[in-house]
C-alpha cells in the first residue's frame, strides 16, 4: 500500500472509531435514563395497593356520611 492509501485508510478507521465512541456513549445515555424509568415505574406499582386501600376507606366514609344524612339514591 501506499503512503496515500495507508493514511486513507487509517483516517476512515478513526473516523469509524469517533462514531463507535459516541455511540457508546449515546448507549450509555440511554441505559442510565432506562434504568431510571424502571425504577420509576417499579416505585408506582408498589404504590398502588395503597392507593386502592386510601380509596377504599373514603368511599367507606362518604358511604358512612350519605347514610347517615340519608341522601342515598333509592336506585341500587
Amino acid at each position: 500500500m501506499t503512503d496515500e492509501t495507508e493514511n486513507l485508510v487509517l483516517t476512515i478507521l478513526k473516523d469509524i472509531q469517533a462514531r463507535t465512541k459516541r455511540l457508546d456513549d449515546r448507549m450509555a445515555n440511554l441505559e442510565l435514563r432506562m434504568t431510571a424509568q424502571e425504577q420509576h415505574l417499579g416505585t408506582l406499582v408498589l404504590s398502588l395497593p395503597s392507593i386502592h386501600d386510601r380509596v377504599d376507606a373514603l368511599t367507606r366514609r362518604l358511604e358512612r356520611v350519605e347514610s347517615r344524612l340519608e341522601l342515598r339514591n333509592a336506585d341500587p
